[in-house]
């Protein structure tokens, strides 16, 4: 049973995942999702608790209110948040150990996790849920600044009915230069699929010159 709502605590780092849940007719989705985590010192004691803010009408918030579980993926493959921000799109996924819905097949770590707390009083609504079981299947690998940037294009772009254009047409040319200067080839077709997409809205942005072939060193 869900628990009425408790926002005791401050809740100050928000994490890029891909949350993964499932319809009542077994449906699976996949969704960028920022993850809220307390206000503590992660290296003493693992997670428990994680918050999201949800707005209706998404199929991640639909799931979430009906089922109560879902699996936070963690990836640094940013081809993958853009695909399923912003074309709906289902990476491979295996079988979860806890919960019904299932995670993807090539995360580097997962939290599945219940809803103890679904709050739809505000908007967005608040979420709370507690993590039942963890799993890493990779490590981390360093820093690259062109996924960072193209992190914020597609938000930007999922968020383009509601910004000013001028306002990602003025942020573009620099994520554009930093994605250029430091990403693969992943990280550059990810970054045109988001100027593809913005294109497509009537939103005009330049692409990097990609054929699939970046030089290696």
């Amino acid at each position: 049973m869900m628990k009425k709502a408790t926002r005791e605590g401050k809740w100050l780092m928000i994490l890029e995942t891909i949350l993964s849940s499932i319809s009542v007719d077994g449906i699976v989705n996949f969704a960028p999702m920022g993850m809220h985590l307390p206000d503590t010192d992660p290296g003493r004691s693992p997670v428990k608790r994680i918050v999201f803010r949800l707005y209706p009408g998404s199929q991640t918030y639909e799931n979430l209110k009906a089922t109560g579980q879902g699996v936070i993926n963690f990836t640094d493959d940013v081809l993958v948040f853009v695909e399923t921000a912003l074309y709906s799109g289902c990476p491979p996924f295996v079988p979860s150990q806890k919960v019904r819905p299932p995670s993807m097949a090539h995360a580097r770590t997962i939290w599945e996790f219940t809803v103890t707390c679904f709050d739809p009083s505000t908007e967005p609504a608040f979420l709370e849920g507690k993590i039942e079981h963890r799993e890493q299947k990779g490590g981390f690998e360093g820093f690259c600044r062109a996924q960072g940037a193209v992190l914020e294009a597609a938000i930007a772009a999922t968020r383009w009915q509601w910004l000013p254009i001028g306002k990602i047409i003025e942020s573009w040319p620099l994520w554009l230069e930093v994605v250029e200067k430091t990403g693969g080839n992943r990280e550059q077709h990810a970054f045109n699929k988001v100027g593809n997409f913005l294109g497509e809205k009537g939103i005009q942005v330049p692409r990097i010159p990609w054929d699939g072939r970046k030089a290696s060193l």
